[in-house]
């Protein structure tokens, strides 16, 4: 009989334990198993949250990269367009400076010729009033031709 007490003892300590220790044990461990599942999932999540901020910063990044490139370049070319511009500019200011200094050479040209034929006609004039006053006779103009062909050689001579 002492057997079958202690059976019974053994199947009422396993029945109290399991229902005061073994299942609160147990709900522990469960719960505690799916606060590492849960743990694990959110990490994986994170990580994937932060594999995709990632790969948004590096191709806004390759944008940003990209943008200055084009903007560099573009300022290359605005550059350029204006070194043209500032050069074609010069070059028609030259060809406008060098149109008026051949007008100008080309007017005191005609001025100096003016003046040299002014002063021809001033001469002769003179020569005229004074072949007036002295006469004409050969021998006269025969004097006035010899009195030139001297004055002549003499500024032929000294130009030599």
């Amino acid at each position: 009989m002492n057997l079958v007490w202690t059976i019974i003892n053994v199947i009422i300590l396993y029945l109290l334990l399991k229902k005061f220790l073994i299942k609160p044990v147990t709900a522990i461990m469960e719960k505690r198993e799916q606060m590492i599942k849960q743990g694990m999932e959110n990490a994986r999540s994170q990580e994937t949250q932060a594999q995709e901020l990632k790969d948004k910063y590096e191709q806004a990044l390759v944008s940003a990269k990209e943008e200055s490139a084009g903007l560099v370049e573009k300022a290359r070319e605005n550059a350029q367009r204006e070194y043209d511009r500032i050069l074609e500019e010069a070059q028609t200011q030259a060809k406008k400076i060098e149109s008026s200094a051949r007008k100008d050479m080309e007017l005191d040209r005609e001025k100096a010729m003016k003046e040299v034929q002014s002063e021809v006609a001033g001469l002769a004039m003179s020569a005229v009033s004074r072949i007036l006053q002295e006469g004409t006779d050969a021998g006269s103009d025969d004097a006035l031709y010899q009195q030139f062909l001297k004055k002549a050689g003499e500024a032929n001579d000294t130009n030599r």
